[in-house]
This record gives C-alpha cells, sequence and structure tokens, in this order.
C-alpha cells in the first residue's frame, strides 16, 4: 500500500513539474505579446494626421520654377522638420516605413551569449529533457522491481506517459508557434518533451517485448519501426533537438530498462530501427551530425555485443544490418547520380567505409570462436562486399575498393585457426585451419568480386578523374594478390608449394587478359583512366609471377617478389607516362623496409658454404639491385634528382642502399665464418673488412655528391662515413685489435690480417678526406683524415709487432730491444714519408701529421729508448733521430719556408 502511494505520489510530481513550467512559460509569453500591441498602439497615436495639412501646403505652394532659373542654394533640399512632440507618456513616433539600404544600422558582431543566458536558455532545457526521458525509463523499472502492478499495466502506464509527453510537446508547439521567434542557438522546448516522449514509447514498446514477453517478434518490430517513422515526422516538425534526444534515449533504454535475457535477437532487430530511423530523418532534412550520432552508436553497439555472451549469429546479423544501413546513407546516397566525370573521392565517405570496415574486422574477431561456419564465411563475404558495391554504385565513394581489399587481407588474418596451431618462422603469421576450403573459398569469392567491380566501374568510367580511377584500379589489383598471399602463408607457412605457384600463374595471366581489355578499351576512347588500368593490370601481373617463383622455388620471403614488381611497376610506369604508378614503387619499398625492420635476416634456411654465389644474392642482393634501378627508372623527366619533392625515387634509392650495404656485410661474415651468419664471434679481419666496406660506400656516394644529387646520396654518404669511424674506433681499436686480445694474426711479416684489416680501410680514408675537399664540410674530411692516420699508425705498429712476435701480438708478451728500435725506426719513417707527401702535394695538413709522427718519436726515444735500451741500439738510436731532425731541419729550410730570391746590387764600373 505504501509503495502504491508513493508511486501515484510520484506521478503527481512529475505532472506538476511538467505543468507548472508550461504555464508560466504560456503566462510569459502571453505577457510579452500584451507589451508588444502597447507599443504598437503608442506609435499610432503619436502619430500626426497628414491628409488636410498636405492638402493646405499643396494649394499655398507657388508654380515650381525651373531649375535652370533657381540659384545653386535652392537646389539644395530643404531641411527636415523636426518631429512631432509627443505626448507625455507616450512611446516616441517612429517611422513605420523600410529604411533605406544606405540607412540601415550597420550590424556589429555578436555578442557572445552570457553564463545566465547559457543557463536559463539551453542548460535547463537540455538537462529537463534528459531528465524526462530517463525518469520515465527509472519510473517503469521501479515499478518492476516493486511488482507494484502487473505487467499488462505497466506496460499501459507507460504508453500513457509518454503519448502525455508528445501530446504536450505538439500542444505546446502549436500554442507557441505565433510568438516572436526564438534565436537559433537556444534549444526549442516542445522539442524536447516530445522528444521525452519519444524515449518512452521506445522503451515501452522494447519493455513490452523483452521483459513480459506481451507481445511475439514480429509485432515489436513493427511497433519500433511504427515508432522510429513517428519520431521521424516529429522531428520534421519540432526541429533536430528532438531527433538528437530521441536517438540518445533510444539507444540508451536498453541499458536503463534491462536485457532481454540470454537472447541477442531483440536487441540485433531493434537497434537497426533505431539507427535507420535516425538516419532517415537526417537524410530528409540535412542533418549530417544526426547521421554521424546514429553511425557512431551503431559501432558502439556492435563492439558491445561482440562481447557479450550469447548468439554470435545474433550479433553478425546486427552488424550486417548496421553497416548496409551505414554504407547506404554515408556512401551511395551522397554520391548517387554524380557524373563521372565530376566524381572526385569523396573522403567523408571513405573514412565512414573505411571505419566500418575495422568494426566489422573488430567484431569477426571477437566471435571467430564461436562463429565457424557458414555464418562467420557470410558475415566476412558482407563485410568486405558492402564498400566494394557502395564504390560501384557511388563513383565518389570509390576508396570503397581499397578498403574492402584491405578487410578481405584482415579477413584471412583473423580467419579461424585449427585445434593445433602451427607457428612458422618469426616473418610468418602462425598458420592452420580446420577448414581450409572455406577460407580458400571466401578468398577467391572476395578477391573476384573486388576485383570483377572495380574492373567494370573502371572499363565504364573512362571519363573519371585520375584519383577516382586509381582507387578503382588500386582496389581491383590489389585485393587477389593480398587474398593468394595470405592464404599461402595461413595454409602452407613458408614452405614450397606448387600448387600456390599454379594459382599465382592464373592468376598473372587473368591480370593479362584485363591489362589487354584495358588497352582495348583505351584504343577505341582513349582517357588516363584507362591507361591508368592498363600500367596497374600490368604491374599486377608482373607481382603475380614474382609470388609464384616465390612459392615455387623458395620457402623463404616474399622481399625478392616484393622488388621485381616494384621495378617492373617503375618500368610500366615509365613506358606508359602513369606517374601514379612511381607511388606503388615506394609502397612495395615501405614494405620491405618494414619486413626489415622486423626481422632483417631475410632467410631462414641454412646457407651453402660457397662464398657470394650463394642464398645472400636472392635475399640481397637481387633485392637491392631492383629497387636501385626502379629509383632510375622512376625519376621523373625534367626534374633535378636533387630536389625533395622526389618521395618515390628517395625512397627506392635509400632501400637500394640499405640492402646493398646488407648484403655486403653479410656476404663478408659468410665467408670469414664458413656460412653460418649465426657464429656469436667476430675477428679483426672481419671487423677492418666492415669499416673498409662503409667508406668504400662513403667513398662513391661522395665521388657521386655534388649540388644536384638526391639528398639519399648526399645524407648516406655522411652515415656510411659515421658508420666507418664509429667501427673503426669500437672494432678496430678496442674489440678486435690484436693487442688486447691477443689473437692469432694468420700472414707473413709483410701481408698479414692485421695489416689488411688497418691498411686497407686507412688507405680508403684517405681517398675519402681527398675525394670531399670540394663536396663535404671542413669536419668530415678532417674526420675522414683522422681516422685514416689512425688507422695507419696501428697498421705500422702491428706490423713491426708481428716481425718479432709472430702470430700472438699481445700485449702481455715480451718487447725485445730490437722491437723498441724497430717502433721509433718505424715511426720517424712513417713520418718522413707524410713530410714528402705534403711537400709534393704541397698539404699543410700533411706535413702537420709529420711533425705529430716526428715529435712522438722524439719523445720515445728521450723517454723510452733512452732507459730502455741497452748499447749500441741506443747510440743508434739517439743517432737515427738526430741525423732525421736535422734532415727535417734542411728540408723546411730550403723546401718549405725558402726566402725568395733577392737583386744582387749592380757592381759599380771602374
Amino acid at each position: 500500500m505504501d509503495d502504491t502511494f508513493l508511486l501515484l505520489a510520484a506521478l503527481a510530481l512529475l505532472s506538476l513539474t511538467l505543468t507548472g513550467p508550461a504555464g508560466l512559460l504560456l503566462a510569459l509569453r502571453q505577457r510579452h505579446r500584451i507589451q508588444g500591441l502597447e507599443r504598437r498602439l503608442a506609435l499610432v497615436e503619436a502619430r500626426p494626421v497628414a491628409g488636410e495639412s498636405a492638402a493646405a501646403a499643396r494649394a499655398a505652394a507657388p508654380p515650381d520654377p525651373s531649375p535652370e532659373s533657381l540659384p545653386a542654394e535652392a537646389l539644395s533640399p530643404p531641411p527636415a522638420p523636426p518631429p512631432p512632440k509627443a505626448p507625455h507618456g507616450a512611446v516616441p513616433a517612429v517611422a513605420l516605413e523600410p529604411l533605406a539600404p544606405s540607412a540601415a544600422p550597420s550590424a556589429g558582431p555578436a555578442l557572445p551569449p552570457s553564463l545566465e543566458e547559457r543557463f536559463g536558455t539551453r542548460w535547463t532545457v537540455w538537462v529537463g529533457g534528459l531528465a524526462l526521458a530517463f525518469g520515465a525509463a527509472l519510473l517503469v523499472r521501479y515499478s518492476a522491481e516493486r511488482g507494484l502492478f502487473g505487467p499488462g499495466m505497466r506496460i499501459a502506464c507507460g504508453f500513457g506517459l509518454a503519448f502525455g509527453l508528445a501530446a504536450l510537446g505538439e500542444a505546446l508547439r502549436r500554442r507557441l508557434r505565433g510568438a516572436d521567434p526564438v534565436p537559433p542557438r537556444w534549444p526549442d522546448i516542445p522539442a524536447m518533451v516530445t522528444a521525452a516522449g519519444t524515449v518512452g514509447l521506445f522503451g515501452t514498446v522494447y519493455a513490452a517485448h523483452a521483459l513480459y514477453d506481451l507481445v511475439g517478434p514480429t509485432l515489436a518490430f513493427a511497433g519500433l519501426a511504427a515508432t522510429g517513422l513517428a519520431a521521424m515526422v516529429a522531428a520534421l516538425l519540432h526541429g533536430p533537438a528532438l531527433a538528437g534526444i530521441g536517438l540518445v534515449g533510444a539507444l540508451a533504454t536498453p541499458l536503463l530498462v534491462g536485457g532481454g535475457g540470454a537472447s541477442l535477437w531483440p536487441l540485433a532487430l531493434y537497434l537497426p530501427v533505431v539507427a535507420g530511423s535516425a538516419y532517415a530523418f537526417a537524410w530528409a532534412r540535412g542533418w549530417r551530425a544526426l547521421a554521424v550520432a546514429g553511425g557512431l552508436g551503431a559501432a558502439a553497439w556492435s563492439l558491445f555485443l561482440a562481447v557479450l555472451p550469447g548468439e554470435s549469429l545474433a550479433v553478425q546479423a546486427h552488424l550486417v544490418l548496421q553497416q548496409a544501413l551505414a554504407v547506404t546513407v554515408f556512401a551511395v546516397l551522397p554520391g548517387r547520380g554524380v557524373a563521372d566525370a565530376e566524381a572526385r573521392l569523396d573522403r567523408f565517405a571513405g573514412l565512414v567505409l573505411a571505419l566500418a570496415g575495422g568494426v566489422a574486422l573488430a567484431v569477426l574477431a571477437a566471435t571467430a570462436a564461436d562463429g565457424k561456419g557458414l555464418s562467420f564465411a557470410a558475415t566476412a563475404f558482407a563485410a568486405l562486399a558492402l564498400p566494394a558495391l557502395a564504390g560501384f554504385v557511388a563513383a565518389p565513394a570509390a576508396l570503397g575498393l581499397p578498403v574492402a581489399a584491405l578487410t578481405l587481407a584482415g579477413i584471412l588474418v583473423i580467419w579461424p585457426e585449427g585445434p593445433e596451431i602451427l607457428h612458422a618462422p618469426p616473418p610468418f603469421l602462425w598458420f592452420g585451419t580446420d577448414d581450409p576450403g572455406a577460407m580458400l573459398a571466401l578468398a577467391a569469392a572476395g578477391a573476384l568480386t573486388v576485383a570483377g567491380l572495380g574492373t567494370l566501374r573502371l572499363l565504364g568510367g573512362s571519363r573519371l578523374p585520375y584519383a577516382t580511377a586509381l582507387a578503382f584500379a588500386g582496389g581491383a589489383a590489389t585485393a587477389p594478390l593480398a587474398a593468394l598471399a595470405l592464404a599461402k602463408l595461413r595454409l602452407a607457412g613458408g614452405a614450397v608449394a606448387p600448387d600456390f605457384a599454379a594459382a599465382a600463374g592464373v592468376l598473372a595471366a587473368g591480370f593479362c587478359g584485363l591489362a589487354a581489355l584495358c588497352r582495348r578499351e583505351g584504343e577505341r576512347t582513349p582517357s588516363p583512366a584507362l591507361a591508368l588500368g592498363l600500367g596497374t593490370f600490368a604491374s599486377a601481373a608482373v607481382a603475380s609471377l614474382c609470388l609464384g617463383l616465390v612459392f615455387a622455388l623458395s620457402g623463404g620471403s616474399l622481399t625478392p617478389a616484393l622488388a621485381g614488381a616494384a621495378l617492373a611497376t617503375g618500368l610500366i610506369a615509365r613506358r606508359l607516362d602513369i606517374p601514379a604508378l612511381r607511388w606503388c614503387v615506394a609502397g612495395l619499398a615501405v614494405l620491405v623496409a618494414a619486413r626489415l625492420a622486423w626481422d632483417p635476416a631475410l632467410i631462414q634456411e641454412q646457407l651453402s658454404p660457397r662464398p657470394i654465389l650463394n642464398g645472400l644474392v636472392t635475399a640481397y642482393g637481387v633485392p637491392a639491385l631492383c629497387f636501385g634501378l626502379a629509383a632510375r627508372v622512376i625519376r621523373m623527366p625534367g626534374r633535378a634528382p636533387g630536389r625533395f619533392g622526389d618521395v618515390p625515387e628517395q625512397v627506392a634509392q635509400a632501400l637500394s642502399l640499405l640492402l646493398s650495404a646488407l648484403f655486403v656485410f653479410l656476404e663478408i661474415r659468410h665467408a670469414l665464418h664458413g656460412g653460418d651468419l649465426t657464429d656469436p664471434g667476430t675477428g679483426v679481419l672481419e671487423q677492418g673488412l666492415v669499416t673498409l666496406t662503409s667508406l668504400g660506400f662513403s667513398l662513391v656516394l661522395t665521388r657521386l655528391s655534388g649540388p644536384s644529387a638526391s639528398p639519399v646520396i648526399r645524407f648516406g654518404g655522411l652515415a656510411f662515413a659515421c658508420l666507418a669511424l664509429l667501427q673503426g674506433a669500437l672494432g678496430l681499436a678496442l674489440q678486435a685489435n690484436p693487442l688486447l686480445t691477443d689473437e692469432r694474426v694468420a700472414g707473413g711479416p709483410i701481408l698479414n690480417d692485421a695489416v689488411l684489416a688497418y691498411a686497407l680501410p686507412a688507405a680508403a680514408a684517405f681517398a675519402l678526406a681527398r675525394a670531399a675537399r670540394e663536396v663535404r664540410p671542413a669536419w668530415f674530411v678532417r674526420m675522414a683524415g683522422l681516422l685514416g692516420l689512425a688507422l695507419s699508425f696501428l697498421a705500422l705498429c702491428l706490423a713491426v709487432r708481428h716481425g718479432f712476435q709472430g702470430e700472438r701480438l699481445g700485449l702481455e708478451r715480451e718487447t725485445g730491444q730490437a722491437e723498441w728500435y724497430a717502433y721509433s725506426a718505424a715511426w720517424l719513417g712513417f713520418g718522413l714519408l707524410a713530410l714528402g707527401y705534403g711537400i709534393l702535394r704541397r698539404s699543410a695538413t700533411a706535413r702537420l701529421v709529420s711533425a705529430a709522427l716526428v715529435g712522438l718519436a722524439t719523445l720515445k726515444v728521450f723517454l723510452l729508448d733512452l732507459s730502455g735500451l741497452e748499447g749500441p741500439l741506443r747510440a743508434l738510436s739517439f743517432l737515427g733521430l738526430g741525423a732525421c731532425l736535422i734532415g727535417i731541419g734542411l728540408v723546411y729550410q730550403r723546401l718549405v719556408f725558402a726566402p725568395g730570391p733577392t737583386a744582387r746590387p749592380a757592381r759599380p764600373e771602374a
């Protein structure tokens, strides 16, 4: 009894809450209208009667003289008479005639609404409308929890409250229709009240079916559809406020009232009706914001249903319905009827299609474990076919074809795995599935659908803009290639697969047929779109052949196939003059770079011990050559190669340099370790050859540098030089230095591993310093010269020690007096050679190096040889040093700083 009383009191309070503000609002409106009428009456009373005075003035006026006989002062208009004085307490007279355009006051900048205006005119209305909607839903929930009424009574009360709110909103709209219009930024109060009634009606119909089983699914569906239609009609009268509130309330009602038990079918039917209603009247009135809100709500519900326990079939059916509605509203309807010549890409439609595809992949991934079989395959096919159909029907939505290709690739990645997952090597995906036939059927059907729709639209739209035609051609070519590659990875991993190689051959033949078809149509009606299709399909045919070769001959990565496809695409782009294909080359290069970043080891099987001609050639050498040639052939004619704007060429160049360096480095390691690239050890010869290779790359790139050189060439030379410096400092000077490691140094006294590891990089560094004088900054030249000097000094010292110590050069071994003397002689000899080079080449840097070496030898003789040597060696050390120093001084006096010739004085004659 107490609960019934509380419920009745709540209903009464709700009625007072609704009628009180409504009555106050009506009173204020009437008062405002009365004040307006009073002002108009005062204006009429204050206006003078002009009939008799005008007639008297016309009778007394003399005849108008001609304008020529009047003075200039008479031609000026007479002054305006003073306005009549209004009676006391009346509003001053205001002319009712419209103002001239020149006299119209200039509209000043609109002032932002104050905090009080926002609170009184906006927030109260919005919050009040939401409170009405939620209060109605919570009241129904409270009555259900308390068991106050039976199900029929609750539903009847819900219908009464909903229809009452809707009727009140319509009455307010009709009552306030003749009042002054409110500013557009203010929300419409009648629309808010009607929206609350619409939310209540949605919730009541849903509760009658899902909570109480009073109506079946068919009747519930009809009721929800009728409610949506009624909301659409009401929104056409009340404006977008009703539509927004009704949409939010309709989407939130299932959360407030409660779920429909274990079954998800009621929600799967209810939510598309709500979204469809929002789309319908948003399209009718041009309210894009409402349509976007409906789409976001549908996406959120799709993701939420995917994580709920229940029937996966219901979740997938809801996904297909929502995706079909979104694709129709955002992609098909805006682009329908647009002529091909004006069918520019609709980026907003492309974004919506991409988001719809992402949501579809997320839902399919969440329901993959429970959705095996026909339902999963059908939903997956619908997810990729809908954006493709949208692009086919509406040309501005051509981005639906690439979206469909990406969706197909994602579906093959998330396809349900088998009971035992087979793990491939790191570059490949996990593979294995319990139903390979279904996966292959879906891959084939999806690829044929996307390729067929894109080709038909491309052939039938010869006047399509270039970007639109590129979207059609790209989607039609990408989908089959992605399907073939991913299906092979999922079913065969990295193993050799002759059946997939044969499928790649068939696909290549199909692409050749499509290219021939585009060429034939292009000969009939020449157009850039058909030429683009010809180039794209020809490139896809080459890519298919490369895939087939990889599938049949090697179980390795796809890098050679992608590199071959890049070169072929570049040749086709140059031959057919299709600049867009240059970006395809850049895209393939980015894919290979990502593959390198994932795992730099492009081959997994054991390599043969044969040097040079081994698996590294196909894994690194061939791709490097292909991308280098592709960078050359895609260079834009007439464009300087040094410009930063030619991005595709520079991307291909950078990848070619990277692959070339990896190829040479790995070949060195392969040759020195018997084909085992995973050997953890390293030696002085390997470190020296790697340093020599880095300097060689930098030298070649420096030779190619210049004002018109590519930025990749310039920065690549700097990068390889820095790598050589780092390798020389850490590898040769510390990690692999035989003086520190006591590693065995093979070879004779003159030609051995130490000399090769240090002398050859030193010579390369000197050559780099000489070549970089005109094209590199001064610090680069000094860095290369210092690196060459340091490596030369180490090579000289190691050669002397190897001559006395043999193959073991560790510092812990005893050093004899003859070896100590040999160091002094070698340093002095090296200094003299540097001095001679500096004099011949007029190089002050070489002479300074000579001075440094001679000074170092002098310090050694005075500090170490004096105490470390005995007998004739000590004397010979000082004698040799003295002779060298005197000879150096003589050379400087006579050759370097020799005074100029002076004129002799003339002898006086006798």
